[in-house]
């Protein structure tokens, strides 16, 4: 079964008790409206052929009962296709999030931003009224075969003469399904790329003021706006073109039934009431011949649940299921390797990061230091290679497991939630008041919380913070739980060095004994580590302490420090290297400055 099929089956089963609810009102509207056209017959043939008057009320009484039930079925229906709809949508948008999350940086590597808001949003809703145009076109149908069999029972010629139309319309459903697919997913294709370059936009929007390059990026963001026109006129031109064929048609076969039962009205096989519902009964059976509108809507559903199977396919790491037992946080990387493009990021890096121990990972720009982070704690599974916390392989822990067991803090953290206090708890186990309260002071960031005026309970919206502010927030909230191994990810970038140290020290006391790898680009950060992981173009250099890398011109290079070893002798300057100054009223006028260079 295709993907796309198997959305939309998906959509259908998220319905609930919604879904059999439809399938009841698909039944039963077709059958009340099969069995309004006889009630209507019924009455006329009685009021015509003078029946007694308790006889011919009996038909009256039927048409009004069937219309009242008709009318109820078809406010039944249109409640139930909403609800279904929006239950479907949820349904969708909780599967792409959890798939989202579940791929992490290979999601992230596959899908932009922009292209996954696309099929979060507009996907998703595309496809969740599968339920109700399914049962839409179930309702349609049998109404229309109910009509086309009516047409039959009042005279086998009136049916013969329909069904001459059929073939042709059965082909062009068939195009049209295939049509307006292939065009609503090109669509949708278009309109993430157009929604990937705003969000773009949207993250580079100070750096584009500064440059004043405004029209130009917005001439980039738009660019992809006339083959997204193309696509609309084409899904539009589609269905344009399948109407009037089917227009065409339509009013010939109308024409030669309602002709034929006139002319079995002239020769007595048919009664005037059965004329009366040949014709109700043509106007259902031409739904037959009427489907295009609810096969493109269709379509359009498997055009938007082919975008999600193309997110949903990617198959995901496999969670770990092995519970990780107590230990002391020691961190164990064995020949891991990653690479992305072809480009080797980790190159066969063995790394022991002893428990309890800080480590400061350094390296010039493009060394590997995030991807390392990442590694660390289970973000980004690696190539090949190995990484263990204490001793158990980290694609074999419980992932809920992992998650308590490894803290981070990034460089532009992101605070999630409702309120300041919730984006400080945030996590599946939320820590206690204390505990929040206390890394507050561990990350420096309680003297300006408490100056806010609702404290920890200021909505996040309302919140205007520096850089080093919302760092200083990221430290307090992984301060706050009580994980064995802590990854700050250039966490203190945004601080000056008198804060750093602060943090430092306060972080130092409030996590002591746990083990923390720490992504640095300060000398500074360096030396208050109890180790130091150099990495080169993806390679560990060496694990050691800062003051013996120190003695490498090559490790100091990466602080930009100049080379310790004695510079050659000064010859002394050259003639011309001599700069006399006569100062006016000086005791003696004439200075010499020789200038070494």
């Amino acid at each position: 079964m295709p993907s796309s099929d198997r959305i939309v089956r998906d959509a259908l089963r998220a319905s609930g008790a919604h879904g059999p609810g439809l399938l009841a009102v698909a039944v039963l509207d077709p059958a009340t409206r099969l069995l309004l056209p006889a009630a209507l017959a019924g009455a006329l043939d009685a009021a015509i052929g003078k029946e007694p008057q308790g006889r011919a009320v009996v038909p009256v009484i039927a048409v009004f009962a069937l219309l009242a039930l008709t009318t109820a079925t078809e406010a039944a229906r249109e409640i139930l296709e909403k609800r279904s709809a929006a239950r479907a949508t949820l349904a969708l948008r909780r599967r792409v999030l959890h798939q989202v999350l579940a791929l992490g940086r290979a999601g992230q590597d596959a899908f932009g931003p922009g292209d996954v808001l696309s099929r979060l949003l507009g996907s998703s809703a595309g496809t969740a009224p599968a339920a109700q145009y399914l049962v839409g076109l179930a309702a349609s149908l049998l109404t229309s075969l109910g009509g086309l069999v009516g047409l039959f029972l009042i005279d086998v010629r009136l049916g013969l003469f329909f069904l001459l139309g059929a073939p042709l319309m059965w082909w062009l459903g068939r195009w049209l399904m295939s049509r307006v697919g292939s065009a609503t997913h090109t669509y949708q294709e278009i309109h993430g790329e157009l929604a990937e370059r705003f969000v773009d936009a949207l993250r580079g929007a100070r750096t584009i003021r500064a440059a004043g390059t405004a029209e130009q990026e917005a001439a980039r963001v738009l660019a992809p706006l006339p083959r997204l026109r193309a696509a609309g006129l084409d899904f539009w031109q589609t269905q344009r073109k399948a109407t009037w064929q089917a227009g065409l048609v339509t009013p010939l076969v109308q024409i030669g039934v309602l002709a034929v039962a006139g002319l079995g009205v002239l020769h007595g096989r048919i009664t005037p009431g059965e004329l009366l519902a040949s014709q109700a009964y043509l106007g259902y059976a031409l739904g037959l011949l009427k489907q295009t509108a609810m096969l493109a809507q269709l379509a359009r559903c498997r055009g938007s649940a082919a975008r999600i199977g193309e997110l949903l396919d990617v198959p995901a790491p496999s969670a770990g299921t092995r519970p990780l037992p107590d230990g002391p946080g020691r961190l164990t990387l064995r020949g891991v390797r990653v690479a992305r493009s072809g480009t080797p990021l980790l190159n066969g890096v063995d790394l022991d990061v002893p428990a309890g121990h800080s480590v400061a990972v350094i390296g010039a720009s493009g060394a590997g230091k995030s991807t390392l982070t990442e590694i660390a704690g289970g973000l980004l599974a690696p190539d090949s290679g190995d990484v263990l916390l204490d001793g158990v392989p980290l694609r074999d822990i419980r992932p809920d497991e992992l998650r308590r067991a490894v803290g981070y803090a990034f460089e532009r953290p992101t605070l999630l939630g409702d309120t300041l206090g919730d984006a400080l708890a945030y996590a599946d186990h939320p820590p206690p008041p204390h505990r929040v309260a206390s890394a507050l002071r561990a990350g420096s960031a309680d003297a300006f919380v408490t100056r806010l005026p609702d404290g920890l309970a200021t909505p996040l919206h309302r919140l205007r913070l520096s850089g080093g502010e919302l760092q200083r927030l990221g430290l307090a909230r992984v301060a706050a739980r009580q994980a064995r191994l802590v990854v700050l990810d250039d966490a203190t970038s945004s601080v000056d060095t008198a804060t750093e140290s602060e943090i430092t020290a306060a972080l130092d006391r409030v996590l002591f004994g746990t083990t923390r790898l720490i992504v640095a680009h300060r000398m500074s950060t360096a030396a208050g580590a109890d180790l130091v992981a150099w990495l080169d173009r993806g390679t560990l250099r060496a694990l050691a302490p800062h003051k013996a890398l120190l003695k490498d011109p090559e490790y100091r290079a990466v602080f930009q420090l100049p080379d310790p070893r004695p510079a050659p002798a000064d010859p002394g300057p050259a003639p011309d290297e001599t700069l006399r100054l006569r100062l006016p009223g000086a005791e003696h006028p004439t200075m010499q400055l020789r200038l070494g260079w």
